[in-house]
């Protein structure tokens, strides 16, 4: 099993943070690389909601929530993850930190295909996670702080969408 964990220390409210995050269906509005995303059935919000997104480099990601707290966080699993990444589950943490809030996403999963997914993992997976992790982390803050979704062309050059911010804080196990 791999982790990989990211924070961000923002000067927004936890408020704030949370009306974004827990418009589950709407990531497309703030997360880089997300073409559209749409909710799967009537459910909303809370355990067993699901969402479908289009990433822009094609694939497909389905996703079905398995812990909600209002306010706090959320986690959930991916039920269709980009090949060969397998059992994969994320989580979203929300906590008020001296007037800032602390943002905490945890990543884990395991590969498939054997000795070939592990170096792919090596090679590729791992950096392309915690960077789209980064990426989100930053944009979800820029989207707070702003009317308009930010452009995109900076974290995908050539693809229109959504801009970085400030620091992160990177962890992995």
């Amino acid at each position: 099993m791999h982790k990989v964990e990211q924070e961000i220390v923002a000067g927004v409210s936890s408020q704030a943070v949370w009306k974004i995050l827990e418009q589950f269906g709407s990531v497309d509005q703030w997360a880089p690389g997300m073409r559209s995303s749409s909710l799967l059935g009537e459910q909303a919000s809370g355990v067993g909601t699901r969402r479908i997104m289009r990433h822009c480099w094609g694939f497909r990601i389905e996703e079905e929530v398995t812990r909600w707290a209002d306010g706090k966080g959320m986690s959930f699993v991916l039920t269709k993850a980009p090949f060969p990444m397998q059992n994969v589950h994320e989580t979203w943490d929300i906590e008020e930190q001296n007037g800032a809030t602390r943002i905490m996403t945890t990543v884990t999963y395991e590969m498939g295909v054997g000795v070939l997914g592990t170096l792919l993992d090596q090679l590729l997976v791992r950096f392309v996670v915690e960077r789209e992790m980064r990426r989100g982390l930053k944009a979800l803050i820029a989207y707070i702080g702003e009317d308009t979704p930010p452009a995109e062309s900076e974290y995908y050059p050539g693809i229109p969408g959504k801009r970085p911010i400030t620091h992160v804080h990177s962890g992995e196990s």
